[in-house]
């Protein structure tokens, strides 16, 4: 009795979790909130949960007749069962991680640190929700620090009315950043470009050789790998994501670390 009644309470958490996060990257698709793939990513990663949710009763009876056979089935099984507990163990890794530098300071140096915000989709003109809470971010930074120069970086893609970099140079002087504070980096297209140009400015402008990078608290951790990588010494300051706008930009997140470190 009570085994059946934890098994309903594990079905409906599942299944009721599963339906609610998949509703919400199709929505996701279907308005152009976040046309990635990371909203993809999240449907078929969720589809197999609710399909177990749904059918637990049988399918814990086909492992069970597929366990006692023993042979091939049995060792699929306990591959299948491997690859899940590495990839949970993967995924809880890179959260961890993704926690650490959502909020990392600036190694010291003789300079300021150079405040590099890193560009995201302009819709009609204006800031996306994402971007919004970069430029925000980064106001509320250079605000408080007027030392800090800036370097907002982001092209322009083929479905915006102009570069993203300009998009956020315009919105940060009309939010009273000092224009000659704010340098310009409108060529890239990835973050690693992102980074590579900017630091392009910040040895031609002799701006320092740190920076504080902007952007969105899911992706610090592989703009900072980035970082380093490129022999940029660096720290985060995370920007809020929406929570609507969350599961599929993690998702999105956790396969690109993923990638990052494999390649």
């Amino acid at each position: 009795m009570h085994q059946n009644l934890l098994q309903i309470i594990i079905r409906l958490i599942l299944g009721i979790g599963a339906s609610v996060l998949i509703i919400g990257f199709v929505t996701l698709l279907l308005n152009g909130a976040s046309k990635n793939l990371g909203a993809l990513i999240g449907i078929v990663f969720m589809t197999p949960v609710l399909l177990y949710a749904i059918f637990m009763p049988k399918i814990h009876e086909k492992i069970g007749s597929t366990w006692k056979a023993g042979g091939a089935g049995k060792r699929a099984l306990i591959t299948i069962l491997v690859l899940i507990v590495v990839g949970i163990l993967v995924i809880i890794t890179e959260t961890v991680f993704m926690c650490i530098y959502a909020h990392r300071k600036a190694p010291a140096s003789e300079h300021p640190p150079v405040v590099l915000v890193l560009g995201c989709q302009v819709r009609n003109g204006s800031p996306s929700t994402l971007l919004r809470t970069r430029i925000d971010t980064a106001y509320e930074y250079l605000a408080a620090h007027p030392e800090s120069p800036c370097i907002v970086s982001g092209g322009q893609g083929s479905d915006e009315a102009f570069s993203e970099a300009k998009c956020m140079f315009d919105e940060l002087v009309k939010m009273g950043i000092d224009p000659e504070r704010i340098y310009i980096e409108d060529k890239s297209t990835t973050t690693r470009q992102n980074l590579r140009f900017s630091k392009e400015i910040m040895e031609k402008e002799d701006l320092g050789d740190t920076i504080l990078i902007v952007t969105n608290s899911w992706h610090e951790l592989r703009a900072q790998m980035i970082a380093k990588d490129l022999g940029i010494p660096c720290g985060g300051l995370g920007a809020e994501t929406p929570w609507w706008l969350l599961p599929a930009n993690y998702m999105r997140e956790i396969m690109a670390i993923l990638y990052q470190i494999v390649f």
